[in-house]
């Protein structure tokens, strides 16, 4: 069985396409709040799967990308009413931004907390 975690009540395996639409949830919501100045927007998740069947569907599992207007105006609604009632925006724990002190640790910009942090050396 894979790694998994859980964020925000829903269950993410770690490490295949299932992660990486979870990743997009957060686009999800900017685009949500973004369909309250312009309704008629399209989806620009529709577009990431193109080309990769896997990612795509997985996409749509996680009811993010391949939905009618009438369901992302629905998902628009309700997000927007959960905010009204004084729900915080989308967040999830898998994003973490920061900056690198002296010592090399990266410090979460929220928390002052020191996140894992594994550099990434050049594909050279």
């Amino acid at each position: 069985m894979p790694a998994q975690i859980k964020d925000n009540g829903v269950r993410v395996d770690l490490g295949d396409v299932d992660e990486i639409a979870h990743h997009y949830r957060r686009h999800f919501h900017q685009f949500l709040d973004y369909l309250t100045i312009d309704p008629s927007a399209p989806n620009p998740l529709d577009q990431v799967g193109d080309g990769e069947p896997a990612l795509r569907d997985a996409m749509r599992r996680a009811g993010i990308a391949g939905l009618t207007r009438l369901e992302l105006l629905k998902e628009r609604d309700e997000y927007i009413a959960r905010l009204d009632a004084g729900e915080k925006p989308y967040s999830s724990k898998l994003y973490k931004s920061g900056w690198l002190n002296d010592d090399g640790d990266m410090i979460d910009s929220q928390t002052g907390e020191v996140i894992p942090f594994v550099p990434v050396g050049s594909a050279n």
